[in-house]
């Protein structure tokens, strides 16, 4: 059945009834958001799950409301949430390399950090006095007093063991250094062994004589060993007491400023730490004896004393909500920076280490983009072993990727909700080739771009935009305004029964519109100013599109939009350029002969078509065939394409404009080219719905209106389709007046006799295709050719396979589907 269709039938009108009184200030701005139920309990859910894997992936077109959603959600959670411990690493007094994680309450950190500075400058400007104190050394000089004394006594009584025995300990320079040695002493002058040998020449000395002095030398110098031994040991002794006593001294003025610190902390958890810094103290006085000057380059000489504060959460009122919009591996998960020395060389320290986001949300929420976060190398296996083992371990990116790590700090758990914001083709492809992406994203949220169109979701977008305008100051809208607000809505869903949801989108439509009003000097936003609106945006986009159609207008592309022309119809198609989408006519022509070919897509051969476009000739081929072999092969060549088209195209849209093509090329009958056709074909003929239909009816339109319109002119849609229409007011209006047409069909057999005149054609077992149709015609056609190719191969002695009702059979088939 073939239907006309109305001027009602083409463009949606926002009822009345929809539209508050007086005008837009009768609307309750948006509180909340709105239309997306689905998408919000999945974030309730996902973000009240404590389990280990309840993250949530938040899937959607951008604009729908997913970062707004995410952003209020988390918010309003946090509130009422406690706040994390800080976060501080510190100097590990046994382990150096492998610096200690320390968490304290919130605000902990800061105060352990001052108070840990002010321990060490009280300390270093106070001890020195108070080691060079008169009395302080005199008690360490009494403490060791007895050792020196055991010393003198032990090194006395080994000189005159040495002096008895003829010998002197002298000191002889070795080098840079002095060593004492035992020489004997021969006319009171101490005179070296290998000396003496001359002495025996000079017969100063016997043989005898020096054989005894150098067995005595042998005796001593193994003394002067052991005696050297026993001072050192007394030495050692000596410092040790020392150490004691400055220890036993000092104990009292560390405790009393390690337990400040402690008061002033008030965490348990800094006690271990605190003992360690007052035992660490007393073993390194010697770090307060020494000047900064003493300290090559700007090295901190009390740098283990101090700490490092690497998450502050002292400012939260509640748990953090981080939104990382570089989500580096340095920024998500810290490092351990590095400075080059006045040598070149690089050094670290722990205080040189960062913490990232992860870190900075730990106990809260982090918010993520996930196309950020796939680019970023190394990134993503991070983030999965962070929440898989959910700690984080803080590393340069050098160390990464070079294999050597100065530092290796303690790692830090963690407990964390990640939200991903990202499209849905991202979590499909995660979710089929990553096994760890289900089991650390257990939650789906996934936004809609479209919602139904009623009363109520009108009242919805109304608020929306209610807000805008509250937030930004712009002009209220009129009634009319707000109808035209609600019939672009339905524009950009592409759907009559769908309003589009992409708030970004329709925000800025707004915001145009305002832009027309003040400049129109206008109080309130009115039809004519959204109308504008449209129209400007569409001329900042449509260079391309005025382009193509000025070939067209030229000449330069054909396209006919009168008379009739065998095996020729005006297809359409949709360019999307991402920025704007417009329809463009195109001929598409057949032209069929004898062979065994079947239908020949063009644009296959020519690399141009994608698998679609390939599918839906193949459908078609399917259908010549169910309605043509039924009692003789389909024995044709068909070559069928898109003419002066020399980009790639795809889609299955045109299928059904190249059915009627093909017919027309077999029967014969001339097409109405003022008619243009879109529309998918399945295999029994049936014509199916198509993307994008607005756009073709409105640039065929364009066409038709640059080459004048007649008032034969149109567009034939699938029935499908109809309710998808919402063309533009220029249009409609000449469907209203008559001058240009839109119909609708459901069938092949119904879009033919629109094109040609006549009818497709009826089919009877006993006669075939009714005489006088399309059908028949094109029956007729292909029962000649197949009867030619048959005197063909009987002329050169090949065989031809197929049935027509004959005993006439081979081997080798003749369609090629």
């Amino acid at each position: 059945m073939i239907r006309k269709l109305a001027a009602e039938d083409v463009v949606w009108r926002c009822p009345d009834s929809w539209i508050p009184k007086p005008d837009s200030t009768a609307v309750k701005p948006a509180t909340t958001i709105v239309a997306q139920d689905r998408a919000v309990e999945a974030i309730a859910f996902g973000l009240g799950m404590h389990g280990i894997g309840y993250n949530i992936f938040v899937t959607g077109l951008s604009g729908t409301g997913r970062l707004t959603t995410i952003k209020s959600f988390v918010e309003r959670l946090a509130e009422g949430e406690v706040r994390p411990d800080d976060v501080c690493f510190v100097f590990n007094f046994r382990k150096p390399e492998e610096p200690s994680a320390l968490f304290l309450k919130a605000g902990a950190g800061c105060k352990l950090k001052d108070g840990m500075d002010d321990l060490v400058r009280e300390l270093s400007e106070n001890l020195p006095g108070i080691l060079n104190d008169k009395d302080f050394r005199s008690r360490i000089e009494r403490a060791v007093e007895p050792l020196q004394r055991q010393e003198r006594e032990l090194t006395e009584a080994f000189e005159k063991e040495v002096k008895e025995a003829g010998f002197s300990l002298v000191q002889v320079q070795a080098g840079l250094v002095t060593r004492p040695e035992v020489l004997p002493v021969v006319d009171d002058k101490p005179v070296p062994l290998e000396q003496l040998s001359a002495l025996v020449e000079a017969e100063s000395l016997s043989s005898e004589e020096v054989e005894r002095l150098q067995e005595l030398h042998g005796e001593l110098t193994e003394r002067l060993r052991d005696v050297f031994q026993e001072v050192a040991e007394i030495r050692r002794s000596a410092q040790h007491r020392v150490e004691d006593v400055r220890r036993k001294l000092l104990e009292p003025a560390f405790d009393d400023a390690v337990n400040r610190i402690r008061k002033v902390v008030d965490d348990e958890r800094a006690d271990q730490y605190l003992e360690a810094v007052g035992q660490d103290l007393a073993e390194n006085l010697e770090l307060f004896m020494v000047s900064d000057e003493d300290i090559p380059g700007d090295m901190d000489r009390f740098l283990r004393w101090r700490v490092n504060v690497v998450v502050d959460n002292t400012d939260l009122s509640g748990s953090p909500v981080v939104m990382e919009t570089e989500p580096t591996y340095t920024n998500l998960f810290g490092t351990v920076e590095r400075t080059l020395t006045q040598s070149g060389e690089a050094v670290t320290s722990f205080m040189r280490i960062r913490a990232g986001s992860l870190m900075r949300a730990n106990g809260g929420f982090l918010i993520l983009n996930a196309d950020d976060l796939l680019m970023e190398p190394r990134v993503w296996p991070g983030l999965k072993r962070a929440l898989k083992y959910r700690r984080v371990q803080i590393q340069s990116i050098e160390s990464l990727v070079l294999g050597a790590s100065v530092l290796k700090p303690e790692p830090v758990p963690i407990k964390v909700k990640v939200v991903v914001i990202g499209s849905r083709s991202i979590y499909d492809l995660l979710f089929r080739y990553d096994t760890d992406f289900s089991k650390i994203f257990k939650v789906l949220a996934d936004f809609d771009n479209v919602l139904r169109a009623s009363k109520t979701h009108a009242k919805d977008l109304l608020s929306v935009w209610r807000k805008v305008t509250e937030e930004e100051d712009l002009p209220e809208m009129e009634r009319s305004g707000m109808a035209a607000m609600l019939e672009e809505a339905v524009n950009m869903g592409s759907w009559r029964r769908r309003f589009s949801i992409r708030f970004s989108d329709l925000s800025d439509l707004l915001r145009e519109a305002a832009y027309q009003a003040r400049s129109a000097e206008a109080v309130m936003i009115s039809r004519e100013h959204v109308a504008a609106a449209c129209t400007a945006r569409r001329r900042r986009h449509s260079l391309s599109e005025d382009r193509s159609h000025e070939l067209i207008e030229e000449g330069v592309i054909r396209v006919e939009t009168t008379g009739s022309v065998v095996g020729q119809v005006n297809g359409l198609a949709v360019y999307d350029l991402g920025h704007h989408r417009f329809g463009k006519p195109s001929r598409i022509t057949a032209q069929v002969g004898l062979g065994r070919e079947g239908v020949i897509n063009i644009e296959r051969q020519a690399g141009l078509s994608g698998p679609s476009y390939d599918k839906g000739v193949g459908i078609l081929t399917g259908f010549l065939r169910g309605t043509f072999a039924r009692r003789a092969p389909l024995a044709m060549s068909c070559s069928v394409t898109f003419e002066q088209s020399y980009g790639g195209i795809d889609g299955d849209s045109a299928s059904s404009t190249e059915v009627y093509a093909i017919l027309s090329a077999l029967s014969g009958e001339p097409l109405r080219q003022e008619v243009a056709v879109t529309g998918s074909v399945d295999q029994h003929g049936n014509v199916q719905a198509i993307g994008g239909v607005n756009e073709k009816v409105e640039g065929f339109f364009r066409v038709c209106k640059t080459q004048d319109l007649t008032g034969g002119q149109g567009v034939l849609i699938p029935e499908a389709n109809v309710e998808d229409l919402h063309l533009e007011a220029e249009v409609a209006a000449a469907v209203a007046e008559g001058r240009f047409h839109v119909w609708a069909v459901d069938t092949i057999e119904d879009g033919i006799e629109l094109l040609s005149g006549k009818l497709a054609g009826e089919w009877d077992e006993a006669t075939g295709w009714s005489e006088g149709s399309v059908y028949g015609a094109c029956q007729r056609r292909l029962d000649d050719m197949v009867r030619l190719m048959r005197q063909a191969a009987k002329g050169d002695g090949r065989t031809f396979e197929g049935k027509s009702g004959e005993d006439d059979e081979s081997d080798e088939p003749v369609e090629d589907s």
